[in-house]
């Protein structure tokens, strides 16, 4: 167990909130990798509830390679119909049976996809789709995805981790994080605005440039004169609202592409709402992380969360330690990192190493002891299936609140 100083030095990593620069990125909602993202963690969330009705537990499933490809929409000037479909690809592997009975589980599936799908794209009436199962129930143990009893579920007894990994939790939010965040929030508001939203935050010092790149969604827009004005417009007011609540200067821009390759470039028009119209793909893990925002600063790792098993897997369950060891160390401490790291095998109240680090300085071994105490609990699993990791867009009014407790 190592713990960091809380004074700054070369011996100590800095946290975000400390950092000269901070560089943040927010796939939105829509975003082929967040809507890969979110069907692998809808439909183990939709399966897990199944189980635990029919089974008394969650069978063993990793539905983490979820692959979204793109369709193909032909398009007039502001609107279009798909000539093919978008399609969305389920591999992974997953419990089949239980004691000898079939589980619905290409059903359970299938709906999650509809679901999550017509959450996350505004026009997805519009959108043919194709749905395709490449899961498999491979495994050296015989019935690891054919339990005959829960007696073959052996992590019921006592959780553990199933491989090697890295997790770290930080706490709380950055300013930075909060930013890209609202932006996406700030447009999706909007009805003419598509949710495949990507923003792109840069702090230099108390300097923050947004970078937004924002898609319309057909039927609600005549013109790319008429975009131009709605995306001009309403970055102004992203602007204003900004500038009230941070320190420094804050400068917004959208659509960037539009000034450098010519008036064409500026007609980004969706029939769905998402660059899957054009043919983008999306897989799990290549977007956003467990926090909602791909951040460097946070030294995270690449462990994907999303439609991992909830009861042991280690890119679940160790992140959902990791996030809330931070989340109990700031709320006595101030802004922190929290690194755990499992050898495979080992149950979740016995790392291999813990690394703390706090801006404000904690009394020897608190910080320690309180993360220790978070380690020692075993209630994930209602949080986890709650839809704590499934990617959603959060309202307008509560980014705000965050972003003045962050701004200070």
């Amino acid at each position: 167990m190592s713990t960091a100083t809380p004074a700054l030095s070369a011996l100590r990593t800095p946290l975000p909130h400390e950092l000269p620069v901070e560089v943040v990125e927010r796939k939105g909602i829509g975003h082929p990798d967040t809507l890969a993202d979110g069907i692998a963690e809808l439909a183990s969330i939709r399966y897990s509830q199944h189980c635990l009705d029919v089974a008394g537990a969650v069978l063993h499933h990793n539905l983490d390679k979820v692959a979204v490809l793109g369709g193909r929409a032909a398009f007039t000037d502001t609107d279009g119909v798909y000539d093919r479909p978008l399609r969305v690809v389920f591999g992974g592997r997953i419990s089949t049976t239980f004691a000898g009975h079939p589980l619905p589980v290409r059903e359970i599936l299938e709906q999650a996809a509809v679901d999550h799908l017509r959450t996350a794209l505004p026009g997805f009436d519009r959108v043919k789709l194709e749905l395709r199962h490449e899961t498999t129930d491979s495994s050296k143990f015989p019935h690891w995805f054919a339990p005959r009893s829960l007696d073959d579920l052996p992590e019921r007894r006592a959780a553990f981790s199933n491989d090697t990994a890295y997790l770290v939790g930080s706490a709380p939010r950055t300013a930075t994080e909060t930013v890209v965040l609202l932006a996406e929030a700030w447009f999706r508001r909007l009805p003419w605005a598509g949710s495949d939203i990507k923003a792109l935050a840069v702090r230099d010092g108390a300097t923050w440039t947004v970078t937004v790149c924002v898609p319309a969604l057909a039927g609600h827009l005549t013109s790319s004169a008429q975009f131009a004005d709605a995306v001009t417009a309403a970055a102004g007011e992203l602007t204003d609202l900004l500038t009230q609540r941070l320190p420094g200067r804050v400068t917004v821009v959208c659509n960037t592409r539009n000034s450098r390759t010519g008036p064409l470039s500026g007609q980004y028009f969706t029939l769905s709402g998402s660059a899957v119209d054009y043919g983008e793909d999306g897989l799990v893990g290549r977007g956003n992380a467990r926090t909602g925002v791909i951040s460097g600063a946070h030294l995270a790792g690449n462990e994907a969360t999303f439609g991992k098993n909830p009861a042991y897997h280690v890119g679940k369950v160790g992140g959902w330690h990791a996030d809330e060891a931070a989340r109990v160390v700031a709320a006595e401490f101030g802004p922190c990192r929290i690194a755990l790291l499992w050898r495979n095998g080992a149950p979740y109240d016995e790392p291999a190493s813990i690394e703390i680090t706090t801006v404000n300085q904690a009394p020897p071994g608190a910080a320690e002891e309180l993360v220790r105490a978070t380690l020692s609990r075993t209630d994930w699993m209602e949080d986890l299936l709650s839809g704590r990791y499934l990617p959603a867009v959060a309202p307008v009014e509560e980014l705000l609140a965050d972003l003045e407790r962050a701004a200070g």
